[in-house]
């Protein structure tokens, strides 16, 4: 399974459309408008993946992905974040200055670029800054005693920051913010 990208008019009609992916499961779970015409989108990929010319080997079971495809329809760069288990993007949006804000999970350990993130529970929910050159400068993650996920962001004009959404099961520190689940707590 391959994943895909088009371009849709505003009469409807099909403008161009991109594939990424391997011979194994290659899913994008979120996609954001770049400002000039093109998207930025994020997932997760298995085994070895190819955007565009880049081609990407997952460190574990799944690694997440973030590309950029211009606004005629070409994958100009892809970046990936993972480790030896399962990691994965769910929510992307615009920077507002050409990069882009993500989010998902990963669980055990797992590499953004050269920052190392260690889960606290089953699985930690990261937020990672990709520069507008497609490579990531920062990573962050929020975690503990099982499961956390991040699903949705978005980009704060007033501060530059990010605004995140997500799940979280148990007891998880985000920040100096200590939040309790009420229920399914493990």
């Amino acid at each position: 399974m391959d994943a895909f990208v088009m371009h849709v008019t505003a009469s409807g009609a099909i403008d161009w459309a991109v594939q990424a992916g391997g011979a194994s499961f290659d899913l994008p779970n979120g996609i954001a408008y770049d400002g000039v015409g093109g998207a930025f989108a994020t997932g997760y990929f298995s085994n070895k993946a190819s955007f565009g010319i880049t081609s990407l080997i997952s460190r574990g079971s799944s690694d997440a992905f973030v590309m950029h495809v211009t606004a005629s329809g070409a994958i100009d760069w892809a970046v990936q974040a993972g480790g030896t288990d399962t990691d994965q993007g769910n929510g992307i949006a615009s920077d507002g200055a050409g990069g882009a804000l993500v989010t998902g999970y990963f669980t055990g350990t797992a590499l953004f670029d050269t920052t190392s993130l260690t889960t606290r529970g089953l699985a930690d929910a990261f937020v990672m800054h990709v520069t507008a050159a497609g490579a990531i400068d920062w990573a962050v993650q929020a975690g503990g005693t099982s499961f956390t996920e991040g699903y949705g962001i978005s980009y704060d004009g007033c501060s530059g920051g990010a605004l995140v959404t997500g799940q979280f099961i148990g007891m998880v520190s985000f920040g100096s913010t200590s939040l309790t689940s009420s229920a399914n707590a493990v």
